[in-house]
């Protein structure tokens, strides 16, 4: 089945682009070593939100994870690392859509702490048969959309590496039953369910 990409209008696109940009959460994080083996990790958020904080080996493996049960404005905590092997860890901070990155350097003479990297999952918006997308590619990464029904693929696109991705497409065609969008790249996945 061929699916036709919706050309949007420039001005659409730019409203709906700031209206996401202006409904995405700032949240602050930082980690201050403390010693060799200790961190203070403090995040503020302009409202008060839900969030998780994990910690990831260089191999991907989960070393911390913290959720919080109620809606914070800030938080504090020292966290001690003298158990982590030495190596390249990733901190990331999710709030609702936002999330912060921090590299973290774990050596036998200290902990070091790189630059925050902000990072806001894509908008995805399904109204009268048209699926919308739009994304900010910080890592400018190759990406594709992939959309399927129960039997398999249906629709596949390539849409580059640009920075600001936005898209839409007539889905009218297709048949009524749920559908899930895969927009992906070699380090990021995202999922948005839709029913026609």
């Amino acid at each position: 089945m061929v699916m036709k990409t919706i050309k949007l209008l420039s001005t659409v696109l730019a409203v709906a682009i700031v209206a996401v940009a202006t409904a995405v959460e700032k949240p602050k994080m930082s980690v201050t070593p403390m010693s060799a083996d200790k961190a203070v990790v403090t995040i503020m958020n302009e409202n008060a939100s839900l969030f998780e904080l994990c910690i990831h080996a260089e191999d991907g493996e989960l070393v911390y994870y913290k959720q919080t049960t109620m809606p914070l404005t800030s938080y504090q905590k020292i966290y001690d690392f003298k158990n982590l092997e030495n190596g390249n860890y990733t901190m990331n901070l999710r709030v609702n859509d936002t999330r912060l990155i921090k590299d973290i350097e774990v050596a036998s003479n200290g902990i070091f702490v790189g630059e925050s990297k902000l990072r806001i999952d894509p908008f995805f918006a399904f109204v009268d048969g048209i699926l919308k997308m739009s994304y900010l590619n910080f890592d400018e990464e190759k990406l594709s959309l992939n959309i399927y029904d129960e039997n398999g693929l249906v629709y596949q696109s390539d849409l580059g590496k640009e920075f600001n991705v936005a898209s839409g497409y007539d889905l009218s065609a297709l048949r009524a039953g749920k559908y899930e969008v895969i927009l992906s790249s070699y380090n990021n996945e995202f999922t948005f369910s839709l029913e026609k």
